[in-house]
């Protein structure tokens, strides 16, 4: 990545017509919040670029696995029904789930199910979340609400990883073990920086290596900020990754751990919108307003960034949502986490669903209609998380 400073949207608009008389061919334009973007191609290589209009920087990207940029995404028009599940979870409570060796503190998986019955999965939750029963039970569940038959597969559009910690895949890379054969995974969106860089969970390299064996045709989308996207009829715009911190100045980020590089998105259906905002801490919410502005965050459904753990108040107030999604217990976040108690200031209990209490559901519609399910989750059960067979 380079990175200019001090520069003007004029000056970025004559670099990429420059770009353009010289032989590379742009492929994408696009205007998104604070930033406007292009991205190019020559001799086989793929440059992803963005100015941000606030920040009066440009960032040069040369990404070499952007081979299906062009037609990652396709449209779906014969309906236009979707609906965003919280997967219900198992966590820890500062009551009788207060065994660490059996309930995970963290840990987030969202679903939703497009108009074609096809998904878009949203990371996943930890090993100690992990039991065979909870897996069966997400699978069976994702069967239900797609009508898939038997005998037929699950098709899973779209896999989207936030940040490359354990307790948001985990749980999905044992699922893709279990039922390898009984899911089509077509797509996967995740732009984790090097761990040379910023520090990784160690299975995460486990997990890139099952998607590639089990799932070889898979197309691969690095996020970029400014990246704009259809799934059937499901809109997904990328609002920031860890490039947007890095410095112009002498290269060097900010960022300690994966949580401010989480890749936060928009997904709309129906002129509502669904922010995911994965682990995002201070720094990344202070780099996201510097680039776009603190209406960036207004939103109708929020997924509470950290688990709830960190307060972030210009989310909270400008979101205005009508339903914040919890990944986190009731009783843990009662206990006093600084975002329950940021959440609190805007919004109601009603308004605050939490990940242990059942599958909530919300409908992208003018209702925003929220439904719940309770399913039988279990603690931790000692099972492998590299199993691809019941011991």
């Amino acid at each position: 990545m380079q990175l200019v400073s001090g520069t003007t949207k004029s000056e970025y608009d004559a670099y990429c017509t420059t770009l353009t008389e010289s032989g590379f061919e742009n492929v994408y334009s696009n205007e998104l919040g604070g930033v406007s973007s292009n991205a190019f191609r020559k001799d086989g290589k793929f440059y992803y670029t963005y100015y941000g209009n606030r920040t009066g920087e440009v960032r040069i990207i040369e990404d070499n696995a952007a081979k299906d940029f062009e037609n990652f995404g396709y449209t779906y028009s014969e309906k236009t029904d979707a609906t965003v599940y919280q997967f219900q979870l198992p966590y820890t409570d500062y009551g009788e789930k207060n065994d660490l060796t059996k309930y995970s503190t963290n840990g987030m998986m969202y679903i939703i199910r497009l108009a074609d019955n096809s998904l878009v999965v949203i990371d996943g939750g930890e090993k100690l979340e992990a039991a065979d029963k909870n897996i069966d039970e997400c699978f069976n569940f994702m069967k239900k609400i797609t009508g898939t038959k038997e005998n037929k597969k699950v098709k899973i559009a779209l896999w989207y990883g936030t940040h490359a910690h354990g307790d948001h895949y985990q749980f999905f890379y044992k699922l893709l073990g279990y039922y390898r054969k009984d899911i089509r995974l077509e797509r996967v969106m995740f732009n984790y920086p090097s761990s040379s860089v910023i520090e990784s969970s160690k299975t995460v390299d486990s997990f890139r290596k099952r998607i590639t064996k089990y799932y070889k045709n898979v197309k691969y989308l690095v996020s970029h900020t400014g990246m704009s996207f259809s799934l059937a009829n499901l809109n997904v715009d990328v609002l920031y990754t860890h490039e947007d911190a890095v410095s112009a100045l002498d290269g060097s980020t900010p960022i300690v751990n994966p949580n401010d590089g989480s890749t936060v998105c928009r997904l709309s259906a129906n002129s509502k919108s669904f922010l995911v905002t994965g682990d995002l801490g201070s720094l990344g919410e202070k780099k996201m307003t510097a680039l776009h502005g603190e209406k960036i965050f207004k939103t109708d459904i929020l997924q509470a960034s950290h688990h709830l753990y960190n307060s972030n108040p210009v989310m909270y107030e400008n979101a205005r949502a009508q339903w914040v999604f919890c990944p986190i217990s009731k009783g843990r976040a009662q206990h006093g986490t600084a975002g329950y108690l940021s959440a609190k200031k805007y919004y109601t209990e009603s308004q605050l669903l939490f990940g242990d209490e059942a599958v909530y559901s919300i409908t992208l519609d003018d209702s925003l209609q929220m439904a719940s399910e309770k399913l039988d989750i279990v603690g931790y059960d000692g099972s492998k998380l590299n199993a691809t067979t019941r011991g």
